[in-house]
């Protein structure tokens, strides 16, 4: 099987993660890296054993590359995306997709009119405790799930400093349900479906740069089930979700305990196995398994659209002082 080549822009410690994963990957190669940063760039080549690019356009000159991997500020996702889409190759962006929905739309479009694959970051819903729970919903294990509960906490927003785009609140709107809950809000869109509408706080309270650090957001799911997800950034890190069910209750922790249920009769949950998988080496080889088939990556552009659409209608809630329809940010919700 030949490798799909890719190069990934945006120079920091999450291009240094996937660039690990792609390393280990039979499916993948790095081919080149590129940051504004000389420095950053010959860095970054020099520790994957991949070219420096000199600069982007010279990134999507070289023939070679199938793809471009997109780590850069969420800001930055639209030019980037658009200038890979027009010179040819297919793009992964991490989540978001964007800050706007305006700018998803304009991502969506490009992708459409050069024929390439857009695919976006949102990987736990990969992990094998997630795939796990969702094979269990579909075979009737846990009866109708009325509430399902995701936390994400990590105490990064206490050592957050001015002059870096992660501490702007123009580049992350929604703060920390932007970064992190949003991990959350996309596990929960795959176990339980669409969402109606939604209710949220917001607030800021230890961080020195004006962005929220916590957030909780109730969901209302269509099938009328009620979600609910809290992001914080100024506690310890946390990763948990829960599912209530007629028939069990199923309790994850990716740090801790791992995977749990309590079935109806039972006074407490027992561990439960599951097939380990490796929610970033899925990711990366769907997105090579898109390219090298012609086939939908598992999170395309439309679909990275709900997530955001459901933190900016958070952030509306929250200002607002009121449930937002989720129809007000996208019309064919």
């Amino acid at each position: 099987m030949e490798k799909i080549k890719v190069g990934i822009v945006g120079i920091g410690w999450w291009s240094d993660v996937l660039a690990a994963v792609i390393e280990k990957s039979d499916q993948m190669e790095l081919g080149a890296g590129y940051s504004r940063s000389a420095d950053k760039t010959d860095a970054f080549a020099e520790r994957f054993q991949c070219e420096a690019a000199p600069s982007y356009e010279a990134m999507l000159a070289m023939e070679d590359l199938d793809g471009i991997i997109l780590t850069t500020p969420n800001s930055a996702h639209r030019q980037g995306a658009e200038a890979a889409l027009a010179a040819g190759k297919h793009v992964f962006v991490e989540k978001p997709i964007s800050n706007t929905l305006e700018d998803g739309r304009a991502m969506i479009a490009a992708a459409d009119a050069a024929g390439k694959i857009l695919a976006v970051g949102h990987s736990y819903r990969r992990h094998g405790a997630l795939r796990h729970l969702r094979r269990l919903i579909d075979a009737g294990e846990l009866g109708r799930v009325s509430l399902a509960e995701g936390v994400f906490s990590n105490d990064n927003g206490l050592n957050l400093e001015e002059g870096v785009w992660r501490t702007d609140g123009s580049e992350i709107p929604g703060g920390c349900l932007m970064q992190i809950g949003i991990h959350q809000i996309d596990n929960l869109l795959y176990l339980m479906g669409p969402v109606s509408d939604v209710t949220a706080y917001f607030a800021r309270l230890e961080t020195k740069p004006d962005i929220e650090d916590v957030t909780t957001l109730l969901m209302r799911f269509t099938s009328g089930a009620i979600g609910y997800v809290a992001a914080d950034y100024i506690s310890p890190r946390r990763f948990t979700l829960a599912l209530h069910g007629t028939k069990a209750n199923a309790y994850f922790d990716m740090d801790n305990d791992g995977l749990r249920l309590q079935r109806t009769g039972e006074t407490k949950p027992s561990p439960e196995e599951f097939e380990p998988e490796d929610h970033l080496t899925s990711e990366m080889e769907d997105f090579a398994a898109a390219i090298r088939d012609g086939a939908a990556p598992e999170i395309d552009g439309r679909q990275a659209m709900v997530p955001l659409a459901i933190v900016l209608a958070a952030k509306r809630s929250s200002k607002e002082g009121r449930s937002i329809a989720l129809s007000e940010f996208l019309p064919d919700a």
